[in-house]
Parts: C-alpha cells; structure tokens; sequence
C-alpha cells in the first residue's frame, strides 16, 4: 500500500475551483489537495454529502483517484460514490456509481463507462463541472473522511521523433506541415 498516488495520467484538479457541501473546523478542503495522507477532508452536517470541482473551460476527465483508510477511519469511510457532470451545475448528471468493500488505499476508476473506438479504454469525459456525492458510508456512518482525492485527464500524446516542440495551440497545428 502506498500513501502518495503516481499515475501516467496529468492530474488537473488544478484547473478547478473546489468547493464542499460542509466540513469540520480544521479539516476542510484543502485537506484533499495536500498529498498529505494523514489530513482529511470531514463533512460536517446531514448526508448526502458533495465535492465539486468547476472548471473555468472544458476539461477532458479520464480517472478519478481517491485516498481511503478504512483502518483509521472506520464508519466515517465512504462505501459508494456517485460521480456526476455537466456544462455547469444546473445540469449535473449521474455518470458513474461506484462502491467500496473497507478500502485502505488510493483507488482509481474511469468516469465515463463509454468506451473508445478501440474498446480497449473508457472514454474521457468532456465536462465544466464535475460532483462526486458520497451516497452512504461504511454502517452506515454520518460524516466522512476523504484522505486524498485527483481528477486525472487522459494520457497527453507524446511528440513523435521528428517534432522537436510539440504545438499545443490550434493556429500552430494547423500551419506545422506547411513548409
């Protein structure tokens, strides 16, 4: 088991503004985004319980990644998460349900359940906003514990041999070929 999360993926929970539905004195927000496993995000107030991330543009979102100790944490350990997203947060729709059986690790899932043309990966999603609800904990606890949380976007291309600097803006892709 490891406390800090590695992936492949680019976490872009950067780009968001983090909000949540309540939290404990001391234990708020932040405390998801501080790559410190011994802090923890505590709601604080009646379930269902929510951590929302608006973006500022479109953001393709691949994976989720969550940090949960079932050992330290006990009956305030989530046990399902329902994961929604929208054009904003009028329009929020439930696009994943996903369950947890005393998980002691960080645990990643894909968003979307669409698969690729190849139908080898999920599909990102294409979203402004994105809301994980914590549906229930474990016996039925009333406030939760979230240790660590990342909202991954899809595996950025690698430039091939012969590009030296990639072109990340449409007006320079367009015109790279043009000699």
């Amino acid at each position: 088991m490891t406390d800090h999360y590695q992936s492949k993926l680019p976490d872009i929970g950067h780009l968001a503004t983090w909000s949540v539905s309540s939290y404990k004195y001391g234990f708020n927000v932040d405390c998801l985004r501080d790559d410190d496993p011994e802090t923890f995000w505590q709601s604080d107030g009646p379930q269902p319980h929510f951590i929302t991330l608006q973006f500022h543009k479109k953001v393709a979102v691949q994976k989720i990644a969550i940090l949960l100790k079932f050992d330290q944490d006990d009956s305030y350990t989530p046990v399902r998460l329902a994961i929604r997203a929208g054009m904003s947060l009028n329009d929020l729709q439930e696009v994943r349900y996903v369950g947890f059986e005393k998980p002691n690790e960080w645990l990643d899932f894909d968003v979307s359940m669409d698969l690729s043309d190849d139908g080898t990966n999920a599909r990102p999603l294409h979203c402004y906003a994105i809301q994980i609800m914590i549906a229930a904990n474990y016996m039925n606890g009333k406030d939760t514990h979230i240790r660590g949380l990342k909202v991954l976007g899809p595996q950025e291309p690698q430039p091939g041999a012969e590009d030296t600097i990639p072109y990340t803006s449409l007006a320079f892709q367009m015109h790279e070929g043009i000699r």
